[in-house]
C-alpha cells in the first residue's frame, strides 16, 4: 500500500475560486394558509423510522462492533458484572477483562472491557454472539452495548428522536440504500417534468407555510416564541430536508445553497435582538425558498468549476489525520488503498498530478452509479441533518438529559462546515473507489466506504478539530469559499433559462 507520510501537510492545493454567496433579500411569500397542496407535499416528506427497524445481525457482520473497539461501561453495569460468580465463565472474564478507569469520566464511563489478543471482546462466543446476552439476557448488558448503533437525543422543544450510528454495517444498509418516500423522483418522471417540478414548487410553499403557521399557532394551541431561532427546528429541516432532495440541482450545488443558509442564520443569531430572531427567521426561510424555487444562483453557479486537486489534497490530509487508529480497521484501510490506486497514486505526486486520473474515474464510473441511485447520497445527508441537529449542533439544539432547552446553540456556518468537510471526504474516497473497481463499481462498495469512513471518524472528537484545522488554514471558511470542493466535475444539470419552474 502505498504511504502517505510523504504528502506532509500543508498539501499543495489549487487556490479555491472566490465567490461571494450571499444573496439578497428576496421579497416574502404571501402569509395565506396552507393550500391542500401545500399540506399534501408537507406530509410526503421523509421521517427517519429506520431505527425501529433496525436488528443486529450478530455473527453475519462484517465490521462488528464487539471488536477492535473501546468497549465502555457504565457503573451500574460494571457492579452488577462483579456479581457473577468467579468460578463460571463469566466471572472468570471479569475478573481478568473488566478494569476500571483510574479516573473514571462519568457514570456512564466508568470501566471498560480489555479486548483480547484478536482484539475482540471477551465475551464473543466461538460463534461470535455476546456470551453476556445469550447466558443472562439483553437486560445485563451495559447501555452501550445495549443501545449501539441508536442514538437517543432530544430536541430544544422536548422532542425524542433516535437515529443510527452508520458506523454499524447493518445501519449503513438501512439507512443509505432505501428509497424513502418523499425522496424525490420515483419511476419515469425526471428532475424537470412537470409533476416534479409541481411537486418542488408544493415543498417549498410548504415549508413557508409551515414557519408561519408555526410563528401564529391556533386557538389552544402552544406558542413557542422564545426568541430562540432554535425551538424552530423542525422547520428549518423541513427546508432542508426539501432542498437537499430537490433534483434540479446537483448535490454539490445544493450542498452549497446549504451552507450560504448557515451563512445568513449565523448572521441573523449574531446580529438581531432576542425579540427579532424568529421573526428573522421567517423571512430567511421565506426568501430561501423563493431563491431556491427561481433557481436564482444557477448563472452563478454554472461559472465556478469543481476544483478535483482541492478535494483530493484535502481528502488526503484528513487520512493523514486518521491512519494511526486505522490500523485496527483493515476495512477502511482497503478503501483507502483502493482510492489510491483508483487515482494513480504515487509517492511524490501533488493533488494536481492526480487531477487527470480523479475526473476520469468521476466522469466514467462514479457519475453512472450516483446517477441512477441519487437517494443514496441524498439519504446520508438528510441522515446527518437528524444526526448532528444541524444547524445548531446536537449541544445547541438539545441532546438526552435534563436542561437540554437551556443549551446555547452552535455555529451554524461551524455544523455546515463539519457536514462539508465529511461530504466532500465521502465522495472523493468513492471516486477514487469507483476508478479502482471501474464498471464493477457498486451500491456495497458506498456503503462499506461510508460505514468504514464513519467508524474512524465519528466517534473521535479530535478528528473534526483537525479537519477544521486544515480548512482554516486553507481559509475555506465559508460556502464561497468551498464551493470548489463541494461542486462535482461531472454529472450537474444543465442550467434553465430563467425561472426554474
Amino acid at each position: 500500500m502505498p504511504i502517505l507520510s510523504d504528502v506532509t501537510p500543508p498539501i499543495p492545493l489549487t487556490p479555491p475560486v472566490p465567490f461571494t454567496a450571499a444573496p439578497a433579500p428576496i421579497d416574502m411569500v404571501s402569509r395565506q394558509s396552507a393550500s391542500p397542496r401545500a399540506r399534501t407535499a408537507s406530509a410526503s416528506l421523509p421521517i427517519p423510522r429506520y431505527a425501529e427497524t433496525f436488528r443486529c445481525i450478530g455473527s453475519a457482520c462484517e465490521d462488528s462492533c464487539c471488536k477492535a473497539w473501546d468497549l465502555r461501561l457504565d457503573h451500574a453495569t460494571y457492579e452488577r458484572y462483579q456479581l457473577i460468580p468467579v468460578e463460571s465463565l463469566l466471572g472468570r472474564i471479569v475478573q481478568s477483562s473488566v478494569v476500571p478507569l483510574p479516573e473514571p469520566r462519568s457514570e456512564h464511563w466508568y470501566a471498560r472491557i480489555q479486548l483480547n489478543a484478536s482484539l475482540e471482546c471477551p465475551f464473543l462466543t466461538e460463534e461470535k454472539w455476546c456470551g453476556i446476552q445469550q447466558t443472562l439476557g439483553e437486560e445485563a448488558l451495559s447501555h452501550t452495548c445495549k443501545t449501539y448503533p441508536r442514538i437517543e437525543q432530544r430536541t430544544a422543544t422536548g422532542k425524542r428522536e433516535t437515529t443510527l450510528h452508520l458506523s454499524c454495517p447493518e445501519a449503513s444498509r438501512l439507512v443509505l440504500l432505501e428509497e424513502h418516500p418523499g425522496s424525490g423522483i420515483t419511476g419515469a418522471a425526471s428532475a424537470g417534468s412537470q409533476s416534479m417540478q409541481a411537486t418542488y414548487e408544493a415543498n417549498y410553499e410548504a415549508v413557508a407555510e409551515a414557519m408561519h403557521a408555526a410563528m401564529h399557532p391556533g386557538l389552544g394551541a402552544a406558542s413557542r416564541r422564545t426568541g430562540k431561532a432554535v425551538a424552530y427546528l423542525g422547520e428549518i429541516r423541513r427546508f432542508l430536508l426539501v432542498l437537499l432532495r430537490d433534483r434540479r440541482y446537483s448535490l454539490g450545488e445544493r450542498l452549497f445553497l446549504v451552507g450560504t443558509f448557515a451563512g445568513r442564520l449565523r448572521l441573523l443569531l449574531d446580529s438581531s435582538a432576542a425579540s427579532e430572531v424568529v421573526g428573522e427567521l421567517a423571512h430567511l426561510l421565506r426568501d430561501y425558498c423563493l431563491l431556491a424555487r427561481q433557481g436564482t444562483l444557477r448563472p452563478a453557479l454554472g461559472q465556478v468549476t469543481s476544483q478535483p486537486a482541492l478535494q483530493i489534497g484535502l481528502t488526503l490530509g484528513l487520512i493523514n489525520q486518521r491512519l494511526d487508529r486505522a490500523m485496527n480497521s483493515l476495512r477502511f484501510l482497503d478503501v483507502v488503498k483502493e482510492f489510491l490506486e483508483g487515482i494513480g497514486y504515487q509517492p511524490g505526486m501533488t493533488p494536481e498530478m492526480l487531477a487527470p486520473a480523479f475526473q476520469r474515474a468521476e466522469r466514467e464510473f462514479y457519475t453512472p452509479l450516483i446517477e441512477g441511485h441519487p437517494w443514496i447520497l441524498e439519504n446520508y445527508l438528510t441522515h446527518a441533518v437528524y444526526r448532528s441537529m444541524f444547524p445548531f449542533g446536537a449541544g445547541g439544539a438539545g441532546t438526552g438529559g435534563t436542561g437540554a432547552r437551556n443549551k446555547t446553540p452552535g455555529n451554524p456556518e461551524q455544523e455546515f462546515r463539519t457536514l462539508a468537510t465529511h461530504f466532500v471526504a465521502i465522495r472523493t474516497l468513492l471516486v477514487g473507489m469507483a476508478g479502482f473497481h471501474g464498471a464493477a463499481f457498486a451500491t456495497d462498495h458506498v456503503v462499506r466506504l461510508v460505514q468504514s469512513y464513519s467508524r474512524m471518524v465519528d466517534h473521535h472528537a479530535e478528528f473534526l478539530s483537525a479537519a477544521g484545522g486544515l480548512l482554516e488554514s486553507r481559509n475555506l471558511v465559508d460556502a464561497g469559499s468551498l464551493a470548489g470542493l463541494l461542486l462535482e466535475g461531472a454529472g450537474r444539470p444543465p442550467l434553465a433559462s430563467g425561472a426554474m419552474a
